[in-house]
């Protein structure tokens, strides 16, 4: 099978059953949050040896991460923020991301490329993707991809804007795209805390994010974008 035929794979939603989910494009951004002694690094003292990522922040961005340089990875740039993250990169692993809104941006962006890019190789998705029955059902259709991804198959980021965020979990809506090719699309990606860092939350039925909404414009987001 060809990667542009498993699940969609080469597009900022992946799906593997077309089920419907519930898109929050329209909600408000919320931040909340509470001290170190929420259940997360509590129960995992030393989950974050090593890892010590400098952004506290926790207010909602209303601008883009300006300490962020762009790697290119499988034919798709990607951020890293010199305070929020990624701080440790294994192969197409990345991890060691911070606390903050700013932190699961950047989370939800290489978690999600790193993820299934790399297919037909599942062990980025493990590592990068809570363990659930969805996560199950996206590694059996990546384990059929027969060719690595090709330039120009993958959409690259375009903005984002951060939906809703606390401690444990936190909702980023990323825009892939361009607006000149009239191929902006919005999807939302949900991603918890857990292990002492931020991992993405899967759907039912096998997907990363939400179904994706196209956009006439970025009107409502962030632009951030590395190409």
């Amino acid at each position: 099978m060809a990667a542009t035929a498993a699940c969609g794979v080469l597009f900022l939603t992946v799906s593997c059953s077309g089920a419907p989910a519930t898109s929050k494009h329209d909600a408000k951004p919320s931040a909340s949050g509470s001290g170190p002694e929420e259940r997360g690094d509590s129960q995992n003292p030393d989950s974050r040896a090593g890892c010590q990522p400098s952004d506290t922040d926790r207010t909602i961005p209303t601008t883009a991460p300006t300490d962020v340089s762009w790697d290119l990875v499988n034919t798709v740039a990607l951020p890293r923020s010199q305070s929020a993250g990624p701080l440790k990169i294994d192969g197409k692993i990345a991890s060691c991301y911070a606390r903050t809104p700013r932190g699961a941006l950047m989370a939800a962006v290489n978690g999600f490329y790193r993820s299934v890019t790399p297919a037909p190789d599942v062990k980025p998705l493990r590592a990068q993707v809570l363990p659930s029955a969805g996560r199950n059902v996206l590694e059996q259709h990546l384990k059929k991809v027969d060719r690595p991804v090709q330039s120009g198959e993958m959409a690259q980021l375009s903005g984002f804007r951060v939906v809703a965020f606390t401690n444990q979990t936190a909702v980023i809506s990323l825009v892939n795209g361009s607006k000149t090719g009239q191929s902006l699309k919005a999807t939302d990606v949900t991603l918890q805390w857990t292990g002492g860092d931020w991992k993405i939350v899967a759907q039912p039925e096998g997907s990363l994010s939400s179904p994706s909404d196209h956009l006439d414009s970025l009107d409502g987001y962030i632009q951030f974008a590395g190409v």
